[in-house]
């Protein structure tokens, strides 16, 4: 908790830092800390894990400790909490709570769902205090419940007292209608149609069942807000206070319709909480793939059943037939075949063996059990990540719900004041003030704003999850919307056009120098890069002696230059080009018909050079993807441009290209032209996306309209990216464009009918057209409709592995060493 300093305007904070193993850590940490501005004292224990900070609010706050300690690589720990928030669909609410929840001590961000009613909350751990929020929260007039996974599930309690309330409210209308239809035709009990019983049946409808819009509408006007309750209890209150006049005056009665539109909002509000829980069933089926015990190996060289939430990074644990894998890590004895198919949409078995990493919620479908070695746990887990990664995707804003919350902030206001207007010339013209009301109360009650506020995130909830089926993760809402948008796609080839295993299948050494002396000089400056080929050379050269250089440094999209330890020169390793700019002599006689059919074969070509000599050359080839022609080919027939960026070399980019269908290759370009040429495609009017994976396309994600990184690739490709391919797969980027457009189709459909049923709804009501309690259930269920046109989209199918698809064949040796 930060502390405040009394002789001071000072306070004091402790963060929980991870991630330090030295005292280096600890003192890297105290001084980017102490240059913060307004940081008066930072002091750093290793041993403790902690950070104590004296600081002036004034000048600095907590957030900026946290993005200062983790931009160095370090973390601050947090905990994480989801809520369940009543009305957070109403943009006004939403707002409201946000601006609160940021202003409490110790909340470091705070998500909303409006589509799940859901809010989550993140607080620094040892500062903020959960049950501190809720109590700060319920006091500003929220109604909130804590989830945990302890406790039932909020949103079930919900639905089953909406429930109740809705049986209740039902069977208290039910004599109204009764009631009715003996004034009309004279059938049924006669008793029902006494004042008397029909003002307490209606009262006891307004103020048990109904008491929840007046009590939520009361608490929105306090706090200056307008939502649907407001319309609900402005509307039934005044035909309610209108009959209990007319009761002692013997004027006429509409007691039936302030109930009649209570319960039928109450049948609406039911059936969109049953309708928005399958909203965020991908989440839920994810969250079970993760088995509640285990088998882990004990100090007495036994397995027994262990909770998944006890396993610690190290521990060993036995998987049998059938088992759920409960934690990522790596197998260490023996041999299975994991079903991974509802983690990431791979449909194939994975054969797995010692060395394999294994991730949580895969199943175990081999015939003997395997043992494995934790490596991610808890929330390190891809699993989790993907979860996240979901959660966030779901909460996130599509532009195009900004529209809708323009129009939801002024909505209430406006249909408040066209129901007085409705009320003021109807009566004045029509001499009617009974009829002039009613006309009033259908103007209030057939409004809904509920399916504005819908119409976007239950769209963004279903797509996301049906992404994470196919292994596809978005960012946020406006990854969805942005992939609808694309024209033309931008494919990095090593790692994404192809499986980015590349292997060194020749060494071509210059005169009568040795082959060992290539590769060594080769693999240790390789050692200081990260790139599928650095990974190659070293993979081929670990029985090679190394010789020592230092200085060692990326020529960025061209190669790595050194020094040799020993005094030689300068060793430089990449593109011809890159060896000539560094003054190497390349000789008049060289091999070039053997590198070029090298090149014609797909392979790349890095050439080592010292101070001015010319070593040799290294040919190195990578399968290209099963998936990558067919993919190719369908995003070409679906009206998209597909281009090849890539940095290797010309000869070797075309033949990878024709082998999946690429007209358009652009070869030998570094990062930051490969996000120039981006860039200019852009300014002409496209909007393209770039699908890559490693560190090389970061540039190139970023200036991107859509960056799509393969998660095989590096972080930072994965983080720049605003769509992750979990699988490894061409045809996943397709699908994550299609999922893309059907999913804007839908929220342009939701928005079309909330717009639209308003604006022809409230002019009928205050014509006359529609009646109270025929008001109450069009605004019931429009709210129903929109959910229900999202939850469509679950029905979508995506081909993973279209039918007639013939896998690349590869004939030539050059892939098969």
């Amino acid at each position: 908790m930060a502390q405040q300093d009394p002789t001071s305007s000072q306070e004091k904070i402790t963060l929980d830092i991870g991630g330090m193993t030295c005292a280096s850590c600890s003192l890297r940490i105290e001084k980017e800390l102490s240059h913060l501005p307004g940081v008066g004292l930072a002091e750093v224990n290793l041993a403790l894990e902690k950070a104590n900070i004296v600081f002036d609010p004034r000048l600095i706050s907590p957030h900026q400790f946290v993005e200062a300690v983790t931009g160095i690589g370090y973390q601050v720990r947090q905990e994480t909490y989801r809520l369940a928030v009543e009305g957070l669909d109403e943009v006004p609410v939403k707002t409201r709570f946000e601006e609160r929840v940021a202003q409490m001590d110790g909340v470091y961000k705070v998500v909303t769902n409006a589509a799940t009613g859901t809010a989550t909350i993140t607080l620094l751990q040892g500062i903020g205090d959960i049950h501190n929020v809720v109590q700060g929260l319920e006091r500003e007039g929220f109604h909130i419940s804590l989830q945990t996974d302890q406790a039932r599930d909020p949103k079930d309690a919900e639905r089953r007292s909406a429930l109740i309330r809705l049986l209740v409210s039902l069977m208290l209308t039910i004599p109204l209608w009764l009631a009715m239809g003996e004034m009309f035709v004279r059938v049924g009990p006669r008793w029902l149609a006494n004042p008397w019983v029909q003002l307490t049946l209606a009262t006891l409808v307004q103020w048990g069942p109904g008491w929840s819009f007046t009590r939520r509408a009361y608490q929105n006007i306090r706090h200056g807000n307008a939502n649907m309750d407001v319309l609900v209890a402005l509307g039934t209150l005044s035909a309610w206070t209108f009959s209990t006049y007319n009761v002692f005056a013997h004027g006429p009665l509409f007691f039936d319709s302030s109930a009649t539109v209570i319960t039928l909002i109450l049948v609406g509000k039911y059936l969109e909480a049953v309708a928005k829980g399958r909203t965020s069933t991908a989440i839920q089926e994810m969250l079970a793939l993760r088995p509640k015990t285990s088998q882990v190996l004990q100090a007495d060289g036994t397995y027994r059943p262990t909770d998944v939430d006890a396993i610690a990074v190290g521990q060993f644990i036995q998987i049998r037939p059938g088992d759920r894998i409960p934690v990522d890590g790596v197998v260490t004895e023996g041999h299975g075949l994991v079903d991974a198919s509802l983690l990431t949409g791979e449909p194939e078995l994975q054969s797995v063996s010692v060395g394999s990493t294994v991730s949580a919620g895969t199943i175990h479908q081999g015939e003997r059990a395997f043992i494995m070695q934790a490596q991610g746990v808890g929330q390190d887990t891809m699993l989790a990540q993907i979860v996240r990664a979901v959660e966030e995707a779901q909460a996130g804003k599509a532009p195009i719900q900004r529209f809708a919350d323009r129009v939801s902030n002024v909505f209430v206001p406006t249909v408040v004041a066209l129901a007085v207007l409705t009320f003021v010339l109807t009566g004045g013209l029509t001499a009617n003030w009974t009829a002039a009301l009613l006309h009033a109360v259908a103007v209030l009650v057939v409004a809904c704003p509920c399916a504005l506020g819908l119409a976007t995130p239950t769209a963004v909830m279903v797509g996301s999850g049906m992404g994470a089926r196919y292994g596809i993760l978005y960012r946020n809402g406006e990854a969805l919307e942005r992939v609808s948008q694309v024209t033309r796609l931008a494919m990095d080839k090593t790692g994404t056009l192809t499986e980015g295993r590349p292997q060194v299948i020749a060494v071509l050494p210059y005169g009568d120098v040795l082959e060992a002396e290539v590769v060594g000089y080769a693999a240790s400056l390789e050692a200081e890069a990260n790139h599928p080929l650095s990974r190659a050379v070293l993979a081929y050269a670990h029985n090679v002696s190394r010789p020592a250089v230092e200085g060692v440094y990326t020529e960025e999209g061209r190669g790595v230059v050194g020094e040799a330890a020993s005094g030689e020169g300068t060793v430089v390793v990449g593109t011809e080009a890159l060896l000539r700019d560094y003054g190497i002599i390349w000789p008049q006689t060289w091999e070039t018909s053997q590198i070029a059919e090298w090149m014609q074969q797909g392979a790349t070509i890095i050439y080592v050079g010292l101070h001015d000599r010319l070593l040799g050359a290294i040919a190195i080839a990578d399968r290209v993807r099963d998936d990558a022609a067919f993919a190719i080919q369908r995003l070409q027939a679906n009206g998209y441009r597909v281009s090849m960026l890539t940095g290797d070399r010309l000869p070797s980019a075309h033949a990878i290209a024709a082998r999946v269908g690429i007209e358009d290759v652009h070869a030998e370009l570094s990062p930051t032209e490969k996000a120039e040429l981006i860039k200019q495609w852009q300014a002409q009017g496209e909007r393209v996306a770039m699908v890559g994976d490693g560190v090389n396309d970061a540039p190139a994600l970023a200036v991107a309209f859509v960056g799509m990184a393969v998660a095989t690739g590096s972080d930072i490709a994965m983080h720049t990216a605003d769509v992750t391919l979990v699988r490894p797969e061409i045809n996943a980027a397709g699908q994550a464009l299609l999922i893309g457009q059907r999913t804007m189709a839908k929220i342009r459909q939701n928005l079309f009918w909330a717009l639209g049923y308003n604006l022809v709804g409230i002019p009928l009501a205050a014509f006359g057209v529609i009646s109270p309690a025929l008001a109450g259930g069009a605004m019931a269920f429009s709210s129903v409709l929109v959910v229900t046109n999202s939850l469509a989209l679950r029905r979508m199918t995506i081909d993973t592995e279209p039918s007639g698809h013939q896998p690349i064949k590869e004939s030539n040796k050059l892939w098969n060493v």
